[in-house]
């Protein structure tokens, strides 16, 4: 059953593969109003473009989807691919003399599969983790030390039947056997037994080295896999990396998703590309609306530049249309309900979050991103940094024209300390546990909030 799996998936991921990018060429066909006649050049072009993604995605072995790996782990496998394709086929258009295939024709392509990719690879991990979760493509795994690290694990691993593993028991040495969790020997038992129909076994017992080694030698001889339980408290963190230095183990503790680097490549892309089209189609016609709005109303500049603190800490000009008469605390003060500060149309901006639209300037230099920890004014950022534990880390990456804490509701004035604690929390949550998919779920929410209508934007 296992090598049945093993041998079929491959090539039933890889048709569905070929299937969603034979619909992204055809849907590009179509978009741009070219019906491409039965002509060589089209099996040509097809041919290539079906043998290259083959290629690739066996390559980078999409088709492995991790049994603890969530759906942005397939998602960038399958952005890689893209990639690489996109790269190759650009080198065919170029070199192949194929005229009809215009540069138009690429970027609508490219755009495409940026679309349906994405959405299949969700589709098939989530089919894989619902077959997983029905009793196919499981895995038999034991566990050696009966303490409640291993106790902790069986029940993790049986909570979660998508992860496709059924732990058999556990092998260790104990004086009171918990029903709940079958003792199958200690690890002399262990040592003697046939690990056949064993495929993980999990290390939880603190043991020597030369005892580690008889477990590892054991299981290389039978093609199992070993893991090792960490015996520190793990709670603070939830995400590290472990690197070699000359055999030496060392584990990065605060490493973040952005701290790679195809993360932040992808994060930038997204970026650039939302606002060059928000800018372009929307601030383009709706700015000199705006901006006559608050000329009519109020005597001042149409865009109100503050400084705020971004990456590392790093202090920038913030841009915002003007939501208020000119004051002297507009630095230092935060807008509070009915504020005799803010005008008119003012108020309309906050109520809308319009008046955050300059910020997409501030995206598209660098500055800042569309989703991440909003930012705070200079003075009242110096206010929290030294009261608040963990505070620096939301300066980690880029601040955000939305986040995590905005779209919950978290925006607007902080009346206690409680209040950008709870910000605080959710800055590191995004941060800790950041994915294409969250930036995108943001933004919905943001967007489905901003239309229903917040009590604290004022």
């Amino acid at each position: 059953m296992k090598k049945r799996f093993y041998f079929f998936f491959p090539v039933l991921f890889v048709l569905v593969d070929l299937s969603v990018v034979s619909i992204a060429f055809l849907t590009t066909q179509k978009v741009i109003g070219i019906s491409y006649p039965l002509g060589s050049y089209t099996i040509e072009t097809l041919f290539f473009i079906l043998v290259s993604w083959t290629g690739l995605s066996l390559l980078g072995k999409d088709f492995k989807i991790g049994r603890p790996s969530g759906y942005e782990k397939s998602v960038t496998k399958g952005f890689k691919t893209i990639a690489g394709f996109l790269a190759l086929f650009s080198f065919f258009v170029i070199f192949s003399n194929q005229e009809i295939v215009s540069r138009t024709f690429v970027l609508h392509f490219a755009g495409v599969l940026f679309l349906f990719i994405p959405i299949e690879r969700v589709i098939v991990h989530l089919v894989v983790n619902k077959y997983r979760k029905w009793g196919g493509n499981y895995r038999n795994a034991i566990i050696i030390g009966y303490d409640q690290l291993g106790f902790s694990l069986f029940d993790a691993i049986n909570k979660n039947k998508n992860l496709g593993i059924r732990c058999t028991g556990f092998y260790g040495s104990s004086t009171q056997i918990v029903t709940k969790y079958p003792l199958k020997g200690n690890l002399k038992d262990f040592l003697n037994s046939d690990l056949e129909k064993v495929d993980f076994v999990y290390v939880s017992e603190n043991i020597v080295r030369e005892e580690l080694n008889q477990i590892i030698e054991l299981s290389d001889a039978s093609f199992v896999k070993v893991k090792l339980l960490p015996h520190f408290k793990t709670d603070f963190l939830k995400s590290y990396t472990l690197k070699l230095i000359d055999n030496i183990n060392i584990i990065d503790v605060n490493y973040l998703p952005l701290d790679h680097a195809f993360n932040r490549f992808l994060k930038r892309s997204f970026d650039v590309l939302f606002s060059s089209i928000m800018l372009l189609f929307v601030l383009s016609w709706l700015y000199p609306i705006i901006a006559l709005a608050i000329f009519l109303e109020s005597r001042g500049p149409i865009l109100f530049k503050q400084y705020r603190n971004g990456k590392n800490n790093e202090v920038f000009r913030c841009l915002k249309f003007r939501t208020m008469y000119l004051n002297e605390e507009a630095d230092q003060k935060w807008a509070t309900k009915n504020d005799h500060r803010v005008t008119y149309f003012g108020a309309i901006l906050r109520r809308t979050s319009l008046d955050e639209l300059p910020q997409l300037i501030n995206v598209l230099i660098g500055d800042m991103t569309i989703v991440g920890p909003r930012p705070l004014p200079v003075k009242l950022n110096e206010q929290y940094i030294n009261q608040i534990k963990s505070y620096s880390q939301r300066h980690t990456f880029k601040p955000g024209i939305t986040g995590l804490a905005q779209a919950l509701g978290h925006r607007g004035e902080i009346k206690d300390l409680r209040a950008i604690k709870n910000r605080v929390t959710l800055d590191r949550f995004y941060l800790n546990n950041w994915s294409v998919f969250l930036d995108v779920k943001i933004i919905f929410i943001t967007f489905f909030e901003l239309i229903k209508g917040q009590d604290t934007a004022y």
